[in-house]
């Protein structure tokens, strides 16, 4: 499992915190996560130094977790500061402590610091969320896949004409010129002379007689952006974190974010349902590409239309070996979607 650290991950929905603690996956990190006295969330390495219980299966006390096992208290430092069945005289043991994690809530979101030392950045902010004139709503979804290999999906655009027959596009494959450009932390893809969406649900909700301009997006360390912009005011955004619980086990956190020139009825309810459907689909067919890696392998073939994968695998390959990618690079491709 690759693991990228140095960033910040999505450990849950802040919803799901209150005064019972939960257990987290992140990025190899098993986390218990709890609110202590002042109502602050706080993140701990899942372990007592005791005798290695689970701490996610105690109780929070007096803004401690409590192991649920012999009762061993620690603060959201991570220090020990109880030992009830300490004998007369015996002194709590010294340097038994868990490793704490940086935690901020966010956009509605627990995000978690992965890393050594203390972060000199918060987390990533997702696009236009809370902005004045724009609406959002959160969708969280499980992948049976690897980070890698839902990132590309993400921002794929040939496989919507197969996959999503008719939702996003209809009709033969028009020919395009796209703009790749790729940096440290981030590569994007730029669509020059895309023609406008023809699905049913783009045509329900783009604006008619607008130029719309795409632009899709990668961002170290999980992160992927698609845009559709229409002028300087309205657009239509998706933005999706995704947070590795274990090998090809992905949770994947998207905000939907729009601001449009008219007011359409229903429509948060009509997204809701028709972005859940497009993910769903999305979901059954890496369930299946990653069944098939683990019977084949991850063998590849590649075209120009692949326009992002190779990139993406390459500035989370070099971020994990501790390298920053120091050369600019811009290629333009044509290609039929």
């Amino acid at each position: 499992m690759l693991r990228l650290n140095d960033h910040w991950y999505i450990a849950a929905p802040r919803r799901e915190l209150s005064s019972e603690p939960i257990r987290r996956n992140v990025e190899g990190e098993v986390l218990v996560l709890f609110r202590d006295e002042t109502g602050t969330a706080r993140a701990l390495r899942d372990r007592c130094a005791h005798r290695g219980m689970a701490l996610s299966e105690g109780r929070v006390v007096d803004g401690t977790i409590e192991c649920p096992y012999h009762g061993w208290r620690y603060d959201g430092a991570g220090d020990l500061v109880e030992v009830p069945a300490l004998c007369p005289g015996e002194c709590p043991p010294q340097g038994r402590r868990m490793q704490s994690f940086s935690v901020v809530e966010q956009d509605d979101h627990l995000w978690v610091w992965i890393g050594s030392g203390e972060p000199t950045s918060g987390p990533y902010h997702f696009t236009h969320y809370g902005d004045p004139g724009w609406r959002s709503f959160f969708m969280n979804t499980r992948f049976e896949a690897t980070v890698e290999d839902c990132l590309e999906n993400f921002l794929d655009v040939p496989h919507t004409i197969f996959v999503h027959p008719g939702l996003f596009r209809r009709g033969e494959l028009a020919p395009t010129r796209a703009r790749v450009t790729r940096e440290s932390d981030t590569v994007v893809a730029e669509f020059l002379n895309e023609a406008p969406l023809q699905g049913w649900g783009p045509r329900l909700v783009f604006p008619k007689g607008t130029v719309m301009r795409h632009t899709d997006r990668f961002i170290l360390p999980s992160i992927t952006r698609v845009d559709y912009s229409f002028g300087e005011e309205y657009g239509f955004v998706i933005t999706s974190q995704c947070t590795q619980r274990e090998e090809s086990v992905v949770d994947v956190t998207t905000a939907i974010t729009w601001r449009l020139p008219r007011s359409i009825p229903m429509l948060s309810t009509f997204l809701r349902w028709y972005c859940r459907r497009v993910i769903r689909q999305d979901v059954d067919m890496l369930r299946v590409q990653g069944q098939q890696h683990a019977l084949f392998g991850r063998a590849f073939t590649h075209t120009e239309a692949d326009l992002l994968g190779r990139h993406i695998a390459r500035l989370r390959r070099r971020s994990a070996e501790g390298l920053v990618e120091d050369k600019k690079t811009v290629e333009e491709v044509q290609l039929r979607i």
